[in-house]
């Protein structure tokens, strides 16, 4: 008998072995989370965002791959943060309300959304790479619950030639390991990486448009360049956490903006 699972309004159905994995690997493939007719009208605000039109967005629209004072046209991977704060028109969205159904089914009832990003990999720029990190090493210590369901869907297919995903499996159940600035300076950039070691198993994570992966705030990964000469690697991503740690950054002033005031000695939120 078929099983009642994948899209099925609002919600996106998990089965029994997609919840398994996701807490057994610290990610999940989910395919066709969202259809062609659905993808079309959160296209047309996300091209708005990574051509660089919506104003006033500071450190939230930046190069994710280097310094914050590159030039737009310099741009390798275009990254816009927290796009709902500056375009209303997308909060409560249908790929918010579907990624938000699947985050209840793996983290409970309180899974709140966190932030959300839109990020997009030029064709031919082999330094838009994401450095190999743990997204808890970019966030608050101190927290009281860090389960996190980080969704990110495919608006290119997605595979080695334009900079997929790329995990290390079971990774998120070893520890955070200690991040250092690439650039050297916080202030200067954004990025962080770790250090693999020849133990670590990488497993890459190509998609389909419409698609998505969720993973664990733990689990280390990353994603190489672009060399396509002419296919963009585009994603939207969208993140949740329980409410209680969602109120706890809150309150310490950390709301994954990179224009916040952050002590980046503790990663805990400058209280004024």
């Amino acid at each position: 008998m078929t099983q009642d699972y994948g899209r099925k309004g609002d919600d996106y159905r998990l089965s029994p072995d997609e919840i398994d994995q996701f807490h057994r690997d610290g990610y999940v493939i989910l395919r066709g989370v969202m259809s062609e007719e659905e993808l079309a009208p959160l296209e047309q605000e996300f091209e708005r965002f990574i051509r660089g039109e919506v104003p006033n967005m500071g450190r939230d629209f930046c190069d994710m791959s280097g310094p914050y004072d590159r030039k737009f046209e310099d741009f390798a991977l275009v990254n816009a943060v927290l796009p709902r704060k500056y375009d209303s028109g997308l909060q409560g969205n249908l790929y918010e309300r579907r990624t938000g159904s699947i985050a209840r089914q793996l983290l409970g009832v309180t899974a709140t959304l966190d932030y959300d990003q839109f990020l997009a990999k030029r064709p031919a720029k082999p330094d838009a790479v994401f450095t190999w990190h743990q997204d808890l090493g970019y966030w608050p210590t101190g927290t009281p619950d860090t389960q996190t369901a980080t969704c990110s869907l495919a608006l290119d297919a997605a595979d080695a030639e334009n900079g997929c995903l790329k995990v290390v499996p079971g990774s998120h159940r070893k520890g955070l390991r200690p991040h250092r600035p690439l650039m050297g300076d916080r202030e200067e950039s954004h990025i962080l990486s770790v250090e693999l070691t020849d133990a670590d198993p990488i497993v890459e994570l190509p998609l389909q448009r419409g698609d998505i992966t969720v993973h664990d705030e733990m689990i280390i990964h990353g994603s190489g360049g672009n060399v396509s000469p002419d296919r963009w690697r585009r994603t939207y991503i969208t993140a949740f956490r329980s409410k209680a740690c969602v109120d706890f950054e809150r309150s310490i002033g950390f709301t994954h903006s990179h224009n916040d005031t952050i002590n980046w000695e503790t990663h805990l939120g400058a209280l004024s």
